[in-house]
């Protein structure tokens, strides 16, 4: 199966058509002009990998208190 012949639903890639306003849009202009995101697209692609690796941290906390519990208790 080549690239063009890949269903929308394989695909890894997302079209968003949207605008932010307030405080996520003044964060957003902060960055930009840090010079920490290059454009709307990668500051949006940025926040969406460090939310991940927030979640992800924080299930990992969660899954080893509930180890750690239940050792506890079997000992």
């Amino acid at each position: 199966m080549t690239n063009g012949s890949k269903s929308r639903q394989e695909s890894n890639v997302v079209h968003i058509r949207a605008s932010i306003e307030g405080e996520p849009a003044r964060i957003l202009l902060e960055l930009k002009r840090r010079g920490l995101a290059r454009s709307n697209v990668d500051a949006i692609s940025q926040s969406l990998i460090t939310l991940w690796e927030k979640i992800i941290a924080r299930e990992l906390r969660e899954a080893q208190l509930k180890t750690s519990q239940r050792l506890e208790e079997g000992e």
